[in-house]
């Protein structure tokens, strides 16, 4: 197919690299930065634009892969007609878009994407329609760049999101916490690599809520004291520490 991408983040980049590696044809890119647009036009072979007035009009596809915030901003100014369009958030409605095209749809990526990496994981794509002839389009293109495509509603994407922020955002976050407080300690995070590659390990064999260990499952207070007394001078820390711990012996008690 023939695809026009708006946006040149990490999004942008990686289904742009797919599409060419399967064999579609990204036609343009547009970005609001003439420069971020040149660097991924060129890449993708394909001409650019920071126009939205200049917007390629003989694509099959338009992908908006533009931050949720700038997604309102869109719909007030892209207009095209019939032509399929897609946005590419987890968190916005398909609604959202209503007024760019009648004929809209959704392709989100349930992955953490970052353009710099070069090799690209399984890439899990859910997908939403406005009419059974648009969700027909798109499904014939996310099935070219992955072997998982999902249909859902606008209410379901936006759950899986927030399982993913869980899973994801939050687990990344804590591990930079630990390394945080290693460097304050003078302590060698990398004692720290084995412990945390076994805990995902784990959860490709064993459903995670079978595999959790810790003070917190086992009500181990002399321990946890312990542990609080150290966050004493990160009150910030500290409270993250007691309401996870209170979370797992909740989670495993009721």
């Amino acid at each position: 197919m023939d695809i026009v991408i708006v946006g040149t983040g990490n999004v942008a980049h990686c289904f742009g690299q797919l599409l060419k590696i399967h064999g579609h044809q990204v036609k343009q890119v547009v970005s609001r930065q003439l420069e971020h647009a040149r660097e991924l036009g060129e890449m993708l072979n394909a001409a650019y634009t920071n126009d939205l007035q200049d917007i390629n009009m003989d694509a099959d596809i338009y992908l908006l892969a533009v931050s949720d915030s700038a997604i309102p901003e869109l719909n007030d100014e892209l207009r095209l007609g019939k032509r399929i369009v897609a946005h590419t958030a987890g968190a916005v409605p398909l609604s959202a878009i209503s007024r760019i095209s009648s004929n809209t749809g959704v392709l989100y990526p349930l992955q953490s994407i970052r353009k710099e990496i070069k090799s690209y994981p399984p890439i899990p794509v859910m997908l939403e329609a406005s009419s059974d002839e648009v969700l027909r389009r798109l499904q014939a293109l996310a099935q070219s760049i992955s072997g998982s495509v999902t249909v859902t509603t606008s209410a379901q994407r936006l759950k899986y999101h927030l399982t993913a922020v869980l899973c994801n955002n939050f687990t990344n976050h804590l591990i930079a916490q630990a390394k945080a407080y290693c460097e304050a300690e003078q302590l060698d995070f990398s004692l720290l690599q084995p412990i945390i590659k076994e805990t995902f390990d784990r959860l490709e064999k064993h459903p995670p809520e079978t595999v959790q260990t810790g003070p917190a499952l086992r009500q181990d207070e002399v321990t946890m004291q312990l542990h609080r007394q150290l966050l004493a001078g990160n009150e910030y820390l500290q409270l993250v520490y007691q309401v996870m711990s209170d979370a797992i012996y909740q989670f495993h008690n009721k």
